[in-house]
């Protein structure tokens, strides 16, 4: 009987040890540094990638923005007379010839003061010619000649006030356009300065950008555009630019005007959204790279370069942008293979295999 109790004691003190040899174990396990997974023998524990080999070739400059096109006269016409619309020819849609009436407002006070300061004008002037006559003969003093000669004067300055009240009374189209408003009804009463009549002349087009600063010291005027829109898909037209703003705004772009005759098969029309492509005329030799190959931010960009067999990291600085390429201004050199494809498995040094090599647009 004792002796079952002693073993019976020894297991209870056995247990707890082998539970804490087994905790010990386990733990010093978990401490032992994680073994590096043996890398793959052969072509395999190389990263695959295409690459291609940064050249020089000959460039132009280029680089599109979107403008909305405008009219190339827009007005809002105006009465410069007072009175009562008699009548109106000028309707949204209608298309008026330069100096054409548009509206004619009741003339009758205005007809009155000019046949007045006709009579008055006629009357100054016979008197003058009978003072010069006489003047000459040495029968009027000088004085009274000169003031005849202010009277005519004065009438032909009121016969000239008088002709231009009668004849605004007929309001006629500034330009040759397309009326795009009326805002006045006949028998309407019309102070000086009321807006009658909106106009837009189409037969150009203004087109306005706003072109990023690092690109605007290439534009100047009278350099060549070309013009496309989603509302003729296909369609190419020229156009020439017409001014550059001095002045930016807030996001450091300037306001590029161009003018373009609008073709009467595809018309554009004001409000209209338009691609504007400024295209260098000359060209220059610039070392390219295909746009792919860049990693990393727009503001720090970066690409890999396969060098001994290894991927080596380098910072580069772009230039313009060449549409499938980019212009690189430092940090790679012709002759470099520049990785295109697989960088998202690539870290500097890796070993790569080069498996395809790219060409380079435009190149």
């Amino acid at each position: 009987m004792n002796r079952l109790i002693d073993m019976f004691r020894s297991k209870r003190i056995m247990i707890p040890a082998i539970i804490a040899a087994v905790a010990m174990v386990f733990w010093v396990i978990q401490q032992k540094p994680k073994a590096q997974p043996e890398k793959r023998a052969g072509f395999l524990a190389k990263v695959p990638v295409s690459v291609a080999i940064a050249t020089k070739g000959s460039v132009r400059d280029s680089f599109t923005v979107v403008g909305l096109s405008e009219a190339y006269r827009d007005v809002e016409i105006s009465s410069e007379a007072g009175g009562v619309v008699r009548s109106i020819s000028a309707e949204v849609g209608q298309r008026k010839s330069a100096g054409q009436t548009l509206i004619k407002i009741d003339d009758d006070v205005a007809a009155s003061a000019l046949r007045k300061a006709e009579v008055r004008r006629d009357l100054a002037r016979r008197d003058f010619e009978r003072y010069k006559a006489l003047q000459q003969e040495g029968a009027v003093a000088v004085t009274s000649f000169d003031a005849m000669r202010l009277k005519l004067e004065d009438a032909e300055a009121d016969l000239v006030s008088a002709r231009r009240r009668y004849q605004d009374t007929q309001i006629k189209a500034p330009i040759s356009g397309t009326v795009t408003s009326r805002h006045v009804d006949v028998g309407a009463f019309l102070q000086p300065g009321t807006k009658v009549v909106g106009m837009v002349d189409l037969s150009k087009v203004r087109i306005r950008s706003s072109v990023p600063e690092k690109q605007v010291s290439k534009l100047s005027e009278g350099f060549p555009v070309l013009v496309t829109t989603d509302v003729y898909p296909g369609r190419v037209f020229r156009a020439t630019i017409a001014s550059v703003s001095a002045k930016s705004y807030r996001d450091h772009t300037y306001q590029v005007e161009v003018i373009m005759d609008n073709p009467k098969d595809t018309p554009f029309r004001a409000g209209m959204f338009a691609r504007t492509g400024f295209v260098a005329g000359t060209s220059r030799e610039a070392l390219v790279i295909p746009r792919q190959a860049l990693v990393g931010s727009v503001r720090s960009p970066e690409v890999f370069v396969v060098s001994m067999g290894v991927a080596r990291l380098r910072k580069v600085m772009v230039g313009s942008d060449l549409g499938g390429s980019l212009e690189v201004i430092q940090g790679v050199a012709p002759g470099d293979s520049i990785i295109v494809s697989g960088q998202n498995e690539l870290s500097e040094g890796l070993p790569v295999s080069v498996v395809k090599k790219a060409s380079v647009p435009g190149s």
